[in-house]
């Protein structure tokens, strides 16, 4: 790994409020910022990256044929919106879940009885399928249906499929309600545990010798449906509730995809060179995007680096 491009990066981390930014290449670390090593141990909140583990959770479900396809309609999950006013709502299906284009317009859910309720009575923005629109409600529709399929709470389905077979043993998970775990954003996850999911979906869903998901859906999960921004040095896009990012660099260009929770928190893939990168951070929301572009910029600098030789 390029000393140099390291050292940039650690330089610019020093200037804003990451707690820990870490990088494993191969599996082996090879970068390691700490601002305090209380960070490494105690669960933290890692917002909207449990929505990447609702996915995983779905393709659990989908390998072992507990979800016929994806493209089945969620009005077999919820059947309370066959008369619904809109007719166009018993269009939505997992798919336009997985991707963020079931056209619902959510918006905050903490002061709702009911969030399931709440969200399938939004009225549709836009057509099924049709439009990118990043939404937790579909992340909580989606661990509603995991739960309705696995006939078990989230957190414990999750604990059997996921976490007990990658030695995740410390997390906490927040539920709505009526008890459905938050699909959106409500898991407290390590440092280490975050890596460990970053490996996973690197290595195409295996776990040393263990086969935890299938290759084919971490695949698909992490292919864009849609592209969502356009920059000078790349182009952003989203699977199944995870960000993609494909570089436009001419010679040596190194993609990646991302688990991104507000306030700076991420696991990015990288995987042409076999890295994954962790970061926990306390920035404020108008900043939460700097690792992210840090992260960019360090990759622009190895992509400038590898032309030259």
């Amino acid at each position: 790994m390029d000393k140099e491009q390291l050292d940039k990066l650690e330089k610019k981390l020093r200037g804003i409020k990451v707690e820990a930014f870490i990088i494993n290449q191969g599996e082996k670390q090879v970068f390691e910022y700490i601002k305090n090593n209380k960070v490494k141990e105690k669960p933290f909140k890692v917002y909207s990256i449990t929505k990447t583990i609702i996915s995983l959770m779905v393709g659990v479900l989908v390998d072992r044929a507990m979800i016929s396809s994806i493209h089945t309609p969620i009005l077999e999950y919820f059947p309370e919106i066959k008369n619904d006013e809109d007719p166009e709502k018993k269009e939505i299906t997992i798919h336009h879940l997985l991707t963020m284009t079931s056209g619902l317009n959510v918006f905050g859910l903490e002061g709702s009885k009911n969030w399931v309720d709440t969200i399938l009575r939004q009225p549709l923005l836009h057509e099924p399928g049709t439009t990118f629109q990043y939404s937790s409600g579909d992340s909580h529709l989606l661990s509603a249906i995991v739960q309705k399929v696995s006939g078990m709470p989230v957190a414990f389905f999750a604990e059997e499929v996921l976490f007990k077979p990658l030695g995740i043993n410390e997390y906490s998970w927040l539920t709505d309600p009526q008890g459905i775990h938050n699909g959106g954003y409500g898991i407290r996850l390590k440092p280490a545990h975050l890596m460990t999911l970053g490996n996973l979906l690197l290595n195409s869903g295996r776990h040393h010798a263990n086969q935890i998901i299938s290759e084919n859906w971490i695949y698909h999960m992490t292919t864009p449906f849609k592209e969502t921004k356009t920059e000078d040095q790349g182009t952003y896009g989203y699977g199944y509730q995870i960000w993609t990012y494909k570089s436009s660099h001419h010679y040596q260009p190194l993609d990646f995809y991302c688990a991104s929770g507000i306030y700076g928190q991420n696991i990015f893939i990288v995987p042409k060179l076999e890295l994954v990168a962790v970061v926990k951070s306390q920035l404020q929301l108008e900043d939460h995007g700097l690792p992210r572009i840090y992260f960019k910029e360090f990759l622009r600098g190895l992509e400038n680096k590898m032309q030259t030789i």
